[in-house]
């Protein structure tokens, strides 16, 4: 439950609900234990965020977690703009898509050949 009034880190005039949702931007405000207890957190890199603390009005960090950039408050919780909650946590269970290679030179040519084959049978 977050009291009413606080600011929402991402839009100037918004506020965030009781839940720490913003209706405005569809962000949310979660306390680290909340986020930890669906998954497990890992955080690599790290950048200062423009955005205040909605609790303490520090300015947070941005680390990434499952190579998402969020918005954190060491003392009272993590930002999440739309969709980056889904996005971690779709990564955490190991949703995300294995990358796909780069083709070689070789395998480059070949499939221009073949683009081309298919290209000269069509009428």
């Amino acid at each position: 439950m977050y009291p009413d009034g606080v600011r929402c880190p991402a839009c100037a005039d918004a506020v965030l609900d009781k839940e720490g949702n913003c209706r405005t931007c569809g962000g949310v405000w979660l306390d680290e234990e909340r986020v930890e207890a669906q998954a497990p957190l890992a955080y690599t890199g790290g950048a200062y965020s423009e955005r205040h603390c909605p609790a303490c009005d520090e300015t947070m960090d941005e680390p990434r977690i499952y190579d998402v950039p969020v918005d954190r408050c060491a003392a009272h919780g993590i930002w999440f703009d739309k969709a980056e909650l889904e996005e971690v946590l779709r990564r955490s269970r190991g949703d995300a898509p294995a990358p796909v290679p780069e083709p070689s030179p070789a395998d480059s040519l070949n499939m221009l050949i073949d683009a081309v084959r298919i290209w000269r049978r069509e009428p």
